[in-house]
């Protein structure tokens, strides 16, 4: 995967093609691009969806010019998607979708793809992307529609999978680790673990988290013990969790306690 962030405003591409398929939004600003003979503006809240070997141009049409966020995807990698989903090719049916969430869910990825102090857990981080790339490809291939996947994991691949995230609570989990364990992809473990939990490996692991932070905490360990031992980086991102899930800092869960 190669990864790209740029500004541009009096700069215009010529007519080139990309090996790769190519995933792009913009932050600010506007772009406007030439495919098959027909003009099309790349807009904050679209993205632009390339095939390989398409011709296409682009061009600021915005007086401050844009910003491009870039995800170029190989073929290969696309191909594999594809075996797994029982299709012999993918291609994206679009050049250009306007759809809020899935650029916002981009940019997010991508800001965390590309930020060498974001200390995001590997299981969250091949969430995000793999979750994103399903979703993108469901909706804008041509799968768009189908059903991905009837197969479900039975409840003994469920309870391996619990298992192992019991165990694991203070260890860096890795999604292909999981997926192997029941002798699934990625992409079919993680469609398949949501389908049947309603939440994706992250957030369950995060909840169970959670849940063991907030027993260790009544049986009087500290906050900064407690973070480390069920998992959190650091006693920050424990904190922001914590209260997100239970609307109150660990610090004032403990008091209250006491106060009880």
């Amino acid at each position: 995967m190669e990864l790209s962030r740029a500004h541009f405003k009096s700069f215009a591409f010529e007519k080139h093609v990309h090996l790769d398929y190519h995933i792009g939004v913009v932050s600010y600003g506007a772009q406007q691009y030439l495919h098959k003979g027909q003009h099309y503006q790349l807009l904050p809240n679209s993205l632009s969806t390339l095939n390989p070997d398409e011709s296409h141009n682009g061009h600021s049409i915005a007086p401050n010019g844009y910003c491009a966020h870039v995800m170029s995807l190989p073929v290969d990698f696309i191909n594999n998607i594809a075996a797994e989903l029982n299709q012999k090719s993918l291609f994206f049916n679009t050049p250009n979708a306007e759809d809020r969430l899935l650029s916002q869910q981009f940019l997010h990825l991508h800001r965390l793809l590309t930020d060498k102090q974001h200390c995001a857990s590997s299981l969250y981080t091949e969430t995000l992307l793999t979750a994103f790339i399903t979703e993108l490809l469901c909706r804008y291939t041509s799968i768009a529609g189908e059903t991905t996947s009837k197969q479900k994991l039975s409840l003994t691949q469920i309870d391996i999978i619990k298992q192992q995230l019991h165990e694991q609570l203070n260890s860096n989990v890795e999604l292909a680790t999981l997926a192997n364990s029941i002798g699934l992809s990625k992409f079919q473990f993680l469609r398949q673990f949501k389908s049947a939990t309603g939440m994706t490996p992250h957030a369950y692991l995060t909840r169970l988290r959670l849940e063991y932070a907030k027993k260790a905490l009544i049986g009087g360990n500290t906050a900064i013990d407690t973070a480390y031992r069920v998992g959190f980086f650091d006693q920050s991102h424990f904190n922001k969790a914590f209260k997100r899930a239970f609307l109150t800092t660990p610090a004032q869960f403990q008091r209250k306690l006491i106060e009880d």
